[in-house]
């Protein structure tokens, strides 16, 4: 069971994204009766849609998936457009600077906001799958200190 609502909101996800680039080639649809624009030629998308859309730019939009073992972590780090965060299986753990310690669960989504510190991995005693998403630049700072990890330890 767990594994299909995972597998639902990774594929909601997905289609989201699916989505966002079809309405982008929709918006770029010529006006009835106009020629199609130079470089057009991935069909008459702008049928699928109903009312205005506007779609942004997916440039520089990085997406990975990494399995930490149980209490493994990233460093300190800091992205200037925030991430998107989605475990997929066991459980994650994040702390944003000057925020408690929380514990992810599978299939919820988390919003990390943009140029706040923060580190992201797995629970002390579960391992995890997280998928991400982020755009903008990705700086690394020092370490998670296992105090820091634990929660015995501020930075």
């Amino acid at each position: 069971m767990k594994r299909h609502v995972r597998s639902m909101v990774l594929a909601g996800l997905v289609s989201a994204g699916l989505v966002a680039m079809m309405a982008g080639a929709a918006a770029q649809q010529p006006a009835p009766g106009q020629p199609p624009a130079a470089g057009a030629g991935r069909g008459n998308l702008a049928s699928r849609f109903t009312g205005k859309i506007e779609v942004g730019t997916t440039t520089g939009t990085n997406m990975s998936r990494i399995r930490f073992e149980a209490g493994a972590r990233t460093n300190w780090h800091v992205h200037t457009a925030g991430q998107l965060l989605l475990v997929e299986e066991g459980r994650g753990r994040l702390q944003e600077l000057g925020s408690d310690i929380v514990d992810i669960p599978v299939g919820q989504p988390v919003l990390t906001k943009p140029n706040l510190l923060h580190w992201h991995g797995a629970a002390p005693d579960q391992a995890a799958l997280q998928f991400s998403v982020y755009s903008g630049d990705l700086e690394w700072k020092e370490a998670v200190t296992d105090d820091q990890y634990l929660g015995k330890a501020k930075r």
